[in-house]
Order: structure tokens, then sequence, then C-alpha cells
């Protein structure tokens, strides 16, 4: 089917992300981590707040031209970006490149599923996302092992690649063909009440809502790490951006290895012992970096992110397990909002810690924070208990 062999394409196109490795190396040159943090923030909460709008303009104007706009809108950022330096400038292409994630978030997706619907082959459906899970990862391999060679010759390379590589992909996604089925449309007034609903569903017993809270967490430790902690410890032990590819390529094995044997560790430990594993190698990362030189950091680099493909499959398998099916997308996307909400309203106070200390010192106290957030969900359980 067309619509599938393009959409293995776009997938390439759109993962094999090479500003991800020397993002950070790109930023120092003008700004401080603080104000670094802050615009990873501001696209971060761009992409959350334009979500349900551009949801809506897909359904009204099409999927297709959904991932068309939001191609040509990534490509236009990329290309202009290398090429300032005021923070408000940065800070205006970040929610453009917040704008056109959320366009693309869902709409291919949404697009693939619908065509295979249309020929009435949607049960094989769970073969084609394997599928682009998988070539997602080829595009961060290829990305992070390449970047770093591509910003050491010349800075600007990774994001003026990438533009024309959008570009492209805006071409290929002109050639996609839009299913004929009708979908449900969305209304945003309704879609907000919506997300109230999924809200109501997370924390609707006080066992949901330790739950809740505790994977939150865990995967907000996650996302710290990933948007600014990562990068930054590994150049606090000398890494420059070809170094940090290479680290990153061999976490992204790992994860990839830990996702295709998922099943048998699920089968294996249970999704309770999953959880408390992937949440102790994280701690691990974060505690024992403060201790460690090059070898060892590294290592904990990649088994941070290693365990992160395992915990969020777990922790996927455990909320769909006690969400109903009526409120399954929006509780889904309450609780990936949840996990972003710390390092969109504290990225300030990540970024001055990491500025006055170091990543490393951070890393550890944010390791603490988590303990402290956890422990307490516990004991507020047992009052609760005792008091009923």
């Amino acid at each position: 089917m067309k619509n599938i062999r393009l959409a293995y394409v776009l997938t390439f196109l759109s993962e094999c992300y090479f500003p991800f490795v020397p993002f950070l190396f790109f930023y120092l040159r003008y700004f401080t981590f603080e104000q670094i943090a802050i615009l990873t923030a501001i696209q971060m909460a761009a992409a959350n707040i334009l979500e349900i709008p551009t949801g809506a303009l897909a359904d009204l104007v099409g999927r297709r031209t959904s991932v068309i706009v939001s191609f040509i809108l990534g490509a236009a950022t990329l290309l202009i970006f290398p090429f300032v330096t005021a923070f408000w400038i940065f800070a205006l292409l970040e929610v453009a490149k917040g704008a056109a994630n959320a366009l693309y978030s869902g709409s291919l997706e949404a697009l693939v599923y619908d065509s295979m619907k249309e020929r009435g082959e949607e049960t094989t459906y769970d073969h084609v996302a394997a599928n682009i899970e998988t070539v997602s990862w080829m595009g961060y391999l290829i990305a992070a092992v390449s970047a770093g060679y591509l910003y050491t010759w010349y800075f600007r390379a990774p994001w003026l690649l990438q533009g024309i590589m959008y570009i492209a992909a805006a071409g290929v996604a002109w050639r996609l063909t839009e299913p004929r089925l009708d979908s449900v449309k969305v209304n945003i007034g309704k879609a907000l009440a919506q997300n109230v609903t999924g809200f109501r569903e997370l924390f609707r017993s006080g066992r949901m809502t330790r739950i809740t809270l505790q994977l939150a967490t865990v995967g907000a430790g996650y996302i710290i790490a990933s948007n600014i902690l990562g990068v930054s410890q590994a150049r606090e032990y000398g890494m420059d951006a070809r170094g940090v590819g290479w680290l990153f390529a061999g976490g992204y094995v790992f994860s990839i290895l830990a996702s295709r044997f998922f099943p048998k560790l699920r089968a294996y430990f249970g999704e309770k012992r999953l959880v408390i594993l992937t949440a102790t190698m994280l701690l691990i990362s974060f505690f024992g970096a403060r201790y460690t030189g090059i070898v060892a950091g590294s290592a904990l680099i990649i088994i941070r992110i290693a365990s992160s493909s395992t915990f969020r499959n777990t922790r996927s398998v455990i909320v769909n397990g006690w969400i109903s099916s009526r409120n399954r997308a929006t509780a889904l996307s309450t609780l990936n909002l949840l996990t972003q909400m710390p390092y969109i309203f504290l990225s300030p106070l990540f970024g001055a810690l990491i500025d006055k200390t170091s990543p490393n010192i951070f890393a550890w106290w944010l390791g603490v924070g988590i303990v402290v957030v956890i422990a307490t969900s516990q004991i507020g359980r047992g009052l609760f208990q005792r008091a009923t």
C-alpha cells in the first residue's frame, strides 16, 4: 500500500533528527543552562498547548495536509535557526517547532490506520506499527552517530541538513492519499472537557492517584534527563559532540534490545517489578554520576537510556490495564502532560542549579527529589489507609 510505504520514508526523515545531539553545544555558544532550559521548555509547552487545536485542524483540512504543513513549518524553523543569536528569536522558533510537532503528532499515525481500515486490513496494524518503531530507532542511531561529526565540520550543518530533509519529507507527504472514511470531528470545547474526564480517570481512587503520581514522577526524571541532563553530563566528562553521538548511539542499541525483548521481560519480572527495576536504574544513574569518571559515568548514561524504553512500555501496560476504553486516549495524553509538567514549570530552576553547581551535582539532587516524592506518596497511602 502506497501510504504505508510513504509513512516509513516520512518516519525515517522525521526521526533521523541531526540537531538532537549538538543542540546543547550550539546553545552554549550564546546562553546559560538556565536560558537553554527555558527555551526547551517553551517548545514542550507549545506542543502540549497546541495539541488540541492542531488535532481539530487535521480533522478539518485532512491528515495529509496537516503532515505536509508540519514539515514545511519545521523546515522553515530549522533553516533559520543556526543563523540567529537573540534569545527572543530562538523562543519564537521553539514555539514554531512545538506547533510543527503538534501538527505531525498523531496525524500520520491516524492516516496510516485509516488507510488500512479503508482496505479492511486494520487487524494487521500492529505489524505496521512495529515496523514504524524500528524505522524510528534506525533514524535515531544514524543521526546520533553522524550529527557530532557534522557539527564539528560546520556547526550549522545539522540544522541545514535537517531542514533540507524536511523539505524532501514535505514532497514525499504530498504523495500521500487521504483515506475516504468518515472520522469523528474534533470540537475544541468537547476535547477540553474530555481532557478533564481523562484527568479524573487517573485520580479516581487513592490507589490510582498514588500509581499515577509515581509513574509521572519517574517519567519526569527521564524527560529531564533527555532534555538537558544527558548531553550536559557527557560534556562535563569532557566529550565533544562526536563523543556524545557515539554514547547515545550505544544507549539506543540497548534500548532497542530492551524494547524487542519486553514481552519476555514482562513475563519474567511482572509490571510492578519492572517499574521498580527501571526506577532504580534511573536513580542509580543520578546518584552515581556525582562520584564517577568518564567510563563509569558514560555507562550510567547508557543504563538510563536503555531502561527508558522498558519503563515507557511498562507504564503503557499498567495504565491501559486500569483505564476505560472510552477515556483511554485522553487519560494517556493527560499522563503524558503530567510527566512533562515538572520540566515545563521548573526548567528555570533546573538550569540555574546546573549553572551554579554542575550537571552531575544537579543529577544527584534530582534523584533526591524523586525519592522524596515517591516516599511521600507511599506515606500518604499509609496514612489514608489508617484513617479509613
